[in-house]
């Protein structure tokens, strides 16, 4: 009995050492397990994220893509500005060329100098609310004026700068003068990168013919003279008319000093002046009362050496 007992107790015994064993080695292996996990995860660590050498070769090709990057940006500002830039000298140096243009052309008279660069440009114009008529630079801007007491007006804005701007007259005898314009224009740019400038040249002619609203006044007495002998009119008014140094009242082409196209009418009514030298071939009509001829006469010098009035009818 009392073997039964003892055995029974040492089953039971080695159960629970069985049961014991095989829950501590659960555990163990758990806890190994989760040893392992720990330890295991340690040198995976690095797996998830860089090394030094990874971490230079992204920092370098991140560099080299961020330059690049702003190179082109900066290209493409640069272009952008060089384009705004060049946009605004071809508009404002198209503009003040046509103007130019325009007011020579219209002009009656380029009152400058041939063949002599000057900084001004003086047209005389038909209108008397327009003459005379300046365009000019001062500083880097150009101005355009009408009349003298008129206020100048920019043709030029602050965007450009205007510089060696001259005109110079051509005389194209017998066609009409022109005016060689010359300047350069330039953006204002704060950057010399920036910067965009033309040279330009302009030859243009006056087309209108002359014309005035008022007398044809000299500046001084006993000084200037209309036409020259090489050069002579052609008429005036198509009324007088001229042939070298033949004269033509009606006649388009005097064969004579002066030759009348109809009668001459000498019309005096004032009183006849005494016959001397300075009259010396004057012919005079002495008009009569009722009932009495008209005389014609002429002063002559007679044999005697004196001036007479010789009547011939």
């Amino acid at each position: 009995m009392f073997s039964r007992r003892l055995k029974k107790i040492q089953n039971n015994f080695r159960a629970i050492s069985r049961a014991f064993s095989r829950s501590f080695a659960s555990v163990n292996i758990r806890a190994s397990s989760r040893y392992y996990v720990r330890a295991g995860s340690l040198p995976a660590r690095p797996r998830a994220g860089f090394t030094i050498i990874e971490l230079l070769i992204f920092t370098a090709v991140f560099s080299v893509m961020s330059i690049a990057f702003l190179s082109a940006l900066v290209s493409a500002i640069q272009i952008q500005t060089k384009q705004l830039a060049a946009s605004e000298v071809n508009q404002q140096s198209q503009f003040l060329l046509d103007t130019i243009q325009y007011y020579v052309q219209s002009a009656s008279l380029v009152e400058l100098p041939s063949d002599t660069a000057t900084t001004t440009l003086k047209l005389r114009m038909s209108s008397s609310s327009t003459d005379p008529l300046y365009i000019y630079l001062s500083g880097d801007v150009v101005y355009l004026k009408q009349t003298d007491s008129g206020a100048a007006e920019a043709l030029t804005s602050a965007k450009v700068a205007v510089s060696n701007l001259t005109f110079t007259k051509r005389a194209n005898n017998p066609g009409h003068d022109s005016v060689n314009v010359l300047f350069t224009i330039a953006y204002n740019a704060v950057s010399q990168t920036n910067s965009f400038f033309q040279n330009l040249q302009l030859s243009v002619a006056r087309v209108g013919a002359a014309t005035f609203d008022s007398n044809v006044v000299p500046s001084s007495n006993n000084t200037y003279k209309l036409g020259t002998a090489a050069q002579d009119w052609q008429s005036i008014n198509n009324t007088i008319f001229f042939s070298s140094s033949n004269v033509g009242i009606g006649a388009s082409s005097p064969g004579q000093t002066l030759e009348v196209n109809g009668g001459l009418r000498l019309n005096t009514v004032t009183a006849k002046p005494t016959c001397a030298s300075a009259q010396r071939g004057t012919f005079w009509v002495v008009e009569s009362g009722a009932g009495v001829k008209d005389t014609v006469e002429v002063c002559v010098k007679n044999a005697s050496d004196s001036y007479i009035w010789s009547t011939i009818y």
